[in-house]
């Protein structure tokens, strides 16, 4: 069964492979490898409401006026502003700063800065404290999706990431300065200088002038508040930046002693509460004419996604909890789920996480319970090192057998690209379960995006994973997307050997199978897959909008062995045209109509889909679809499908949600035994946030 290359008749050189990875693990702890800043913007919460007019252009522009800002959400506008406002596009947005939830009224959509001035320099009088600014990624998808969609929630199709402005960056810097990445606000706040406007670059540089202080690097903090001070900054900004100056010429023995941020106490001294709590029940019926009715699935399920975090002027501690109940109805029995719970600690240097964690490092697919110790000295590299064990599902508690180990290294050499590469060693009951070097990039412009994954595994001398996904927006009428991959399906693995033995771990398996075979049965249960996907969405105007897909998919077959059956190759190919429309019943309507063909080795199908949602009354939303399939198999059956359902949400306030669901699939074959059958899925739900 094995091969005189397979990797167990490589012992010596596989063994020696190890100790080499593990070697190059090290001395990965001696380079003095810098670091990337590892933030995240300030949070936008939801375009709230949208009180007049639509913008000009189809397309959402970068630039914006702020007139006001508040605490407090804006109901309805006052006379004064109708009258003043009422040639802009006018919305509120709902945003959180510094752990502080603020309601924006901001009007208009400019591309050229020269224009939002004279428009700022007309809402001046009224509006004092008005101000222009830059929308970010998350702000300007809100608006286009309200443009899509009349009942203004983000719920349309999803369109392509718009590139970071920035605006976007500077809030990026502020982020990571309230992290206590200082290093990393330095960086970011460099990139704003370099690229931004006036008053974006005074606020960039106090912010890596305050950083530099908090490092304790107190000539280079006075250099960037000297260089600031020869901007002609405004008359409150000289006078804060001069305040922090007199600060650090008097500063003697306690260098500790800084300013905070506008010479106030930090709001997140205290600890900050945010999360969901959901709760859903579901049902799932089967009826035959001959046999009656049948429930095949009743379940309750608790979910409770949590973050519990404390910042200081120099730390942060965060909690993180994913976990829930799934408590099964029909069977009496209840199983619990730990996605993710981890402790984290942030310092000015570094980070550290403990626990279950999920994609907070690369090249794991999947969860581990363990340590993860990411360098925050510096500024061009980020290093994070890991070691745990690996859970295969988030049902699992903590295992021993499937211990990990390995390396991460981030870096952004310019602007535009993101690039990460990581080592990985996982080992299994005692054996090489995977060792692999990957890398995962991004590269972005004004126009689109590129990601990409390759992962290759030395130990069994496989390219496990190449992927590239893609999205480019030529116009504002036409985006394009395209992504594709050939992977190993499942990944690579040792623990593949598993497959079809009547056994439950590689432990018991060495006890019928020698190492070699083992690993040959690994090879044997992964297949190959290729993949395309292409998508391309054609703007009409306003109202209407057609989007054209187009996939194929194929899976190599796979040997039989060890008493598992062969699996042969499939391939699945297909195209599908929808027509999205605004206010085909209504003003308050979104509906899209569609066709699908495919074409499988076992059959070949078209569907028909029709699928509206309206905004009611009392803040309901109805969302009902119909889809109708045509089936025909290979074997010569016909099958006949209509699937109509209906979804329900009702938002009761801003912090607690309802839904409904109600699905009913009946299916007519063309056999004589076994002719029809109806299926129904019921679903009732809350979420409850805080």
């Amino acid at each position: 069964m094995c091969e005189a290359n397979s990797p167990a008749s490589r012992g010596d050189v596989g063994s020696r492979r190890s100790c080499l990875w593990l070697a190059a693990i090290l001395l990965g702890l001696c380079p003095a490898l810098p670091a990337t800043a590892e933030a995240a913007g300030y949070e936008f919460l939801a375009l709230e409401s949208v009180f007049q007019g639509q913008p000009l252009e189809r397309q959402i522009q970068p630039r914006a006026i702020v007139v006001t800002s508040s605490r407090q959400r804006f109901q309805r506008l006052p006379r004064n502003m109708q009258n003043a406002l009422k040639d802009y596009f006018v919305y509120q947005t709902r945003i959180r700063v510094d752990g502080t939830a603020y309601f924006r009224l901001a009007v208009g959509n400019f591309s050229d800065p020269d224009e939002a001035q004279r428009h700022l320099r007309k809402l001046r009088p009224i509006f004092a404290d008005a101000w222009i600014y830059q929308r970010n990624a998350a702000e300007r998808q809100a608006l286009t999706s309200h443009l899509q969609t009349p009942a203004g929630k983000i719920e349309a199709p999803a369109a392509a990431p718009v590139a970071e402005t920035v605006e976007d960056q500077l809030n990026k810097a502020r982020e990571a300065f309230l992290d206590g990445n200082f290093a990393g606000a330095v960086s970011l706040a460099n990139r704003v200088i370099q690229q931004g406007n006036p008053e974006q670059s005074r606020a960039a540089f106090e912010l890596a002038g305050a950083a530099r202080e908090r490092q304790g690097r107190y000539a280079q903090a006075m250099a960037l508040y000297e260089t600031l001070l020869d901007t002609d900054p405004p008359e409150e900004t000289a006078s804060r930046v001069e305040a922090r100056m007199e600060g650090i010429r008097t500063m003697s023995i306690e260098p500790k002693a800084r300013l905070a941020a506008n010479g106030k106490q930090s709001e997140e001294d205290g600890w900050i509460v945010r999360g969901v709590l959901q709760q859903y029940y579901r049902e799932d019926v089967i009826e035959r004419p001959d046999e009656g009715s049948e429930s095949v699935n009743q379940v309750l399920a608790t979910d409770i996604d949590l973050l519990l975090q404390r910042r200081t002027e120099t730390n942060s501690l965060s909690i993180e909890i994913d976990a829930g109940l799934l408590a099964d109805l029909a069977e009496d029995s209840t199983d619990s789920r730990v996605s993710r719970a981890n402790l984290s600690y942030t310092s000015d240097h570094f980070r550290i996480i403990g626990g279950r964690q999920h994609r907070t490092i690369k090249g794991v697919y999947g969860r581990f319970d363990g340590l993860t110790y990411v360098d925050l000295a510096r500024s061009e590299f980020q290093l994070s090192y890991f070691a745990g064990t690996l859970a295969q599902s988030s049902y699992d508690s903590p295992q021993t057998e499937h211990p990990l180990i390995g390396l991460n290294i981030d870096f952004s050499p310019y602007d535009w690209l993101d690039v990460n590469f990581y080592l990985v060693h996982q080992e299994i009951s005692g054996l090489t379960d995977r060792q692999a070097i990957g890398s995962e990039f991004q590269i972005r412009n004004d126009k689109g995006f590129i990601y990409g994954i390759v992962d290759y595994d030395v130990f069994y001398e496989d390219l496990n994973n190449i992927y590239l996904s893609s999205s480019y927006r030529q116009s504002s009428q036409w985006t394009f997307n395209l992504t594709l991959d050939r992977v190993n399906s499942p990944m690579l693995s040792t623990i593949n050997a598993l497959q079809g033995q009547a056994v439950d771990s590689i432990e018991d398996l060495k006890d019928i199978y020698t190492d070699d075979q083992i690993y040959q049965l690994a090879q044997d249960r992964t297949g190959k897959s290729e993949s395309l996907y292409f998508a391309s969405i054609y703007t009409i105007d306003n109202d209407r909008q057609l989007n054209l897909d187009f996939s194929v998919f194929e899976l190599d077959a796979m040997p039989a062995s060890a008493g598992v059956e062969a699996i042969s190759s499939t391939r699945d190919m297909s195209i599908s045209l929808d027509y999205s429309i605004r206010n085909l019943f209504s003003s308050r309507d979104y509906s899209s109509m569609g066709i699908r063909l495919s074409d499988s080795d076992i059959s070949e199908t078209q569907s028909f889909r029709f699928r509206s949602r309206i905004r009611g009354n009392a803040a309901i939303t109805y969302d009902p679809r119909i889809q109708l399939d045509f089936r025909q198999s290979s074997n010569g059956v016909d099958q006949t499908i209509v699937k109509p359902s209906i979804k329900l949400r009702y938002r009761a306030g801003e912090k607690l949600n309802f839904e409904a669901d109600l699905i009913i699939e009946h299916s007519d074959l063309d056999l004589p035994d076994f002719d029809q059958q109806t299926a129904y899925s019921l679903y009732l739900g809350y979420a409850r946030f805080f």
